[in-house]
């Protein structure tokens, strides 16, 4: 009797069986990433003005996802010394954003990459900078544990994490296992095992007014800036508006390489502030922009809150990851989504997104791109698909 051959059916392990133990919702989190799909994209953006970060979760001992969070060197060109995400300009040989966010977490941080260690989740929208680069963020998941993060000096500082649910909740008391009192814990493990990385130590936030560190102690504040652009104005305005005080060394670019203006108080505010929103009604920009912040937990150690497109883009990753919205509002009055924002900088802009546009022979792709209802919808569409 001749025995029939046969192949093997094992499916490969499912995410989870990579992993550390999972809260619930943290594995629920994980499965929406990865079935994130962001909305189709008919229009090219020009590889000069392209850019990548990368979004890198790990589960922390209670099961919770965390995210990894970098301080900038200090003698950077730009943004010395901020709160960030590994991430940089698309460079020749980089096949996609993919590519860009892989390579230069290696290059900050020293993130392998191998594909089987740090797997990609997802990609999400697309953001503007505020020197008009066009960002793509990566969600990666570390899967191996024993990583051991070797940071480039020149470029960065010191690596920490934070829960990415904190970037839903604007109190640190409804963030789960935030402020878990086991740093004593730390000595006896490894140095050389990634989940050594410190959470945020114990810190006693304002409610409302109030210091910690020597700094504004709300875990979480905004402040509303003006946008405005077109072909005869490049300016950005600090509204008079916003939830409370925030240092102003703290404030990162707005949008479009308009860097916001830290006027003195009073008439030149009054007057700056004025002239933006003058441009507005022109119809030369495009209204408000809000700018979220967020302490870190280290102020006492002079680690800058996460602040502007960094606290953008991980309210959005969290808010997908959780199907959950946050319980502040994410945009300023009137605020135009970031699809309608990059539309208007290329087709009524002078700067250097416009130029690259021209340059790399893309100019057909926007000049008959949708209206701006139309664009509101290609932002938003594609959103359900996060959900189970």
């Amino acid at each position: 009797m001749t025995r029939r051959r046969t192949t093997s059916t094992k499916m490969p392990p499912t995410i989870e069986y990579l992993l550390p133990p999972l809260k619930p919702e943290s594995l629920q989190c994980i499965y929406r990433l990865q079935r994130y799909v962001p909305p189709l994209e008919s229009r090219r953006y020009p590889k000069r003005r392209s850019a990548a970060v990368a979004v890198i979760l790990f589960v922390g001992r209670l099961g919770d996802l965390y995210v990894l969070l970098s301080t900038r060197a200090g003698d950077m060109r730009t943004y010395a010394h901020d709160t960030a995400l590994p991430g940089g300009k698309y460079e020749e040989g980089d096949i996609d954003a993919e590519g860009t966010a892989r390579r230069e977490a290696y290059e900050e941080i020293g993130l392998p990459m191998d594909r089987n260690k740090v797997m990609k989740l997802c990609e999400l929208e697309k953001f503007i900078t505020g020197n008009s680069l066009i960002v793509t963020p990566v969600i990666f998941i570390i899967t191996d544990h024993t990583l051991t993060p070797l940071l480039n000096p020149e470029e960065v500082k010191r690596l920490f994490s934070m829960p990415l649910s904190a970037f839903l909740h604007s109190r640190p008391s409804q963030i789960p296992s935030f402020h878990y009192n086991i740093s004593h814990r730390l000595s006896s493990i490894p140095s050389w095992v990634i989940d050594s990385i410190p959470p945020p130590p114990v810190v006693n936030y304002a409610l409302d007014d109030g210091h910690v560190g020597g700094k504004e102690g709300r875990f979480y504040g905004y402040r509303d800036i003006i946008w405005a652009t077109g072909p005869s104005t490049g300016t950005a305005s600090s509204s008079a508006s916003s939830s409370e005080p925030i240092s102003r060394t703290s404030m990162r670019e707005s949008s479009t390489s308009r860097v916001e203006r830290t006027t003195s108080a009073g008439k030149g505010h009054a007057k700056e502030s004025e002239g933006a929103e003058a441009a507005v009604e022109r119809g030369l920009g495009q209204g408000k922009v809000r700018m979220h912040r967020f302490l870190t937990g280290r102020e006492s150690q002079g680690i800058k809150p996460v602040y502007g497109l960094t606290a953008a883009i991980l309210i959005r990753a969290a808010s997908v990851g959780f199907d959950q919205q946050p319980d502040f509002p994410i945009n300023a009055p009137g605020q135009k989504t970031m699809i309608q924002r990059i539309t208007h900088e290329i087709r009524h802009g002078e700067g250097p997104l416009r130029r690259a546009v021209e340059a790399e022979g893309l100019w057909d792709d926007w000049k008959g791109a949708d209206s701006d209802e139309e664009d509101h919808d290609h932002d938003n569409k594609g959103c359900a698909k996060a959900k189970l």
